[in-house]
């Protein structure tokens, strides 16, 4: 458990399925805040099921932060070879702009290089959202020069285009 002035940063748990998939769908497609992408992908971001089999996996975890008792923020991270996925990144619309997105990223690197051994952490971000990659690239993150379509199959919604893609952004872990 890691702290800052008055959040809590914590591994997800079954028993928080509900906040979760409530957290993530309404960051994602709802016009909520700066995350969303209601524009762009119709369709749940999460279903309770997905959440509960990613917990399962001994590879990756989902770190939730947590305020007044309330989940407010959540991000995952997986692991491929060397690598740490990061992704699912989301803060509750009213949360947003204080600073916990931030802090759960940089709790994930530290989380994904001390436990997990990454050397080096990516993320798939959809292209078209340069605001989105803007943050990330103030993060430390570079462009990759990859890009992969969308997942459709992954069951993360549908996108609006069929043009939508992912470019992938990495970062080495110092």
């Amino acid at each position: 458990m890691f702290f800052m002035p008055n959040i809590i940063f914590r591994n997800a748990t079954p028993l928080d399925a509900t906040a979760v998939v409530n957290l993530v769908n309404l960051a994602y497609r709802t016009e909520g805040g700066w995350t969303t992408e209601s524009h762009l992908v119709i369709g749940d971001r999460l279903v309770e099921e997905d959440y509960l089999l990613s917990l399962k996996k001994t590879d990756q975890l989902i770190l939730l932060a947590q305020k007044d008792e309330q989940v407010v923020g959540c991000i995952e991270i997986k692991m491929e070879g060397i690598q740490a996925q990061l992704g699912m990144l989301a803060v509750l619309p009213q949360e947003q702009d204080q600073g916990i997105a931030s802090d759960l990223l940089d709790q994930a690197e530290k989380i994904a290089k001390t436990h997990f051994n990454a050397s080096e952490a990516f993320m798939l971000v959809l292209d078209v959202r340069k605001d989105l990659l803007e943050y990330y690239f103030r993060k430390g993150y570079e462009r990759a020069n990859e890009y992969a379509p969308f997942p459709i199959d992954l069951n993360v919604g549908k996108p609006i285009s069929e043009n939508l893609i992912l470019e992938k952004i990495i970062k080495h872990l110092d």
